[in-house]
């Protein structure tokens, strides 16, 4: 069977017509009416009722379907290879959480291509333990993580660089009451009445950065868990409905704080900095992987010597 035979077909059943189609497909009437024999030949089954008007049997109604759509597929991978579509290099596969996939990547993302030129890339969203995974069983190109007690662990300097992109915050937050002030206020000198707290799943990496700071504060704060999710957006819907208090990355939370549906629950000693990190394998040998690389630590040197 050949492409054109189905692309003979196709433009048969359109026209209804054999001088017609054979006229459009550049070939003569016999030819053209020897090619959908043969490819009836092929399907097995009468393809056309050889009457005026002309029509298609029930095979061919069935077939004309499936003959359009390898026809179409066809097309794209071809254009694909071709350059019409996706770009003939390899993408770029990074893992990272749903946060820095919509919050943070975007735009770095677009610097990249400033610095870099317009390249391919694969994200693919996990929990931060599985994403650690993927990077180390080589199944990803890079790592873009918040930095948390997690990937302390289970990052290997030896095995892994290391690179920080940029600084972030968990702020303490809660819906404002009817007065404008906080629903839920927290201090050092809070009394013993808990507080309901909105936390994070065990599959986010900043639920070990917020616990390793609230087990370094002098007082034990009041908190009874009463919701926790494994979306940062998730556990901000709830907030901002006033059913507890939550800490949020300052990128998921700005907007909300902005309007006014969100408030500061807390001081300064309830803000807690980590880091947004990248990181690859030492072994990774992707030329453009390196080329990244070297451009990022090129760029943050230049940044860290105009900053001194």
């Amino acid at each position: 069977m050949q492409l054109e035979w189905l692309e003979d077909f196709i433009e048969l059943a359109r026209t209804r017509s054999l001088s017609r189609a054979a006229e459009i497909r550049c070939v003569t009437h016999p030819a053209f009416g020897r090619r959908i024999r043969a490819l009836e030949e092929w399907v097995g089954s009468s393809l056309i009722e050889r009457k005026q008007p002309l029509s298609l049997t029930p095979a061919g109604l069935l077939f004309l379907e499936a003959a359009t759509q390898s026809v179409e597929l066809l097309a794209a991978v071809r254009a694909q290879f071709q350059g019409g579509g996706l770009s003939h290099d390899e993408p770029v596969r990074i893992a990272t959480g749903r946060t820095l996939a919509s919050d943070f990547f975007p735009d770095w993302y677009e610097s990249l291509n400033e610095q870099f030129g317009c390249f391919p890339v694969s994200l693919i969203t996990s929990g931060a333990q599985e994403a650690i995974m993927k990077l180390s069983a080589g199944d990803v190109d890079l790592l873009l993580s918040f930095s948390s007690p997690l990937t302390q662990v289970l990052i290997d300097p030896e095995r892994f660089e290391s690179l920080v992109l940029a600084y972030e915050e968990l702020l303490p937050v809660s819906a404002p009451d009817d007065q404008g002030r906080p629903m839920f206020q927290i201090s050092t000198n809070s009394s013993a009445s808990t507080i309901p707290w909105l936390a994070f799943s065990p599959t986010l990496a900043l639920r070990g950065v917020l616990a390793q700071h609230l087990a370094r504060l002098p007082q034990r704060l009041a908190l009874r868990m009463i919701y926790q999710a494994d979306s940062y957006d998730a556990i901000q819907e709830m907030a901002k409905r006033g059913n507890g208090l939550a800490w949020l990355p300052r990128m998921v939370a700005k907007n909300a704080l902005a309007s006014g549906e969100l408030l500061m629950a807390g001081g300064p000693e309830f803000r807690i900095s980590f880091d947004v990190s990248l990181h690859r394998l030492r072994s990774n040998e992707s030329k453009l992987v390196k080329k990244i690389w070297q451009g990022l630590l090129l760029r943050h040197a230049v940044h860290d010597n105009n900053l001194a």
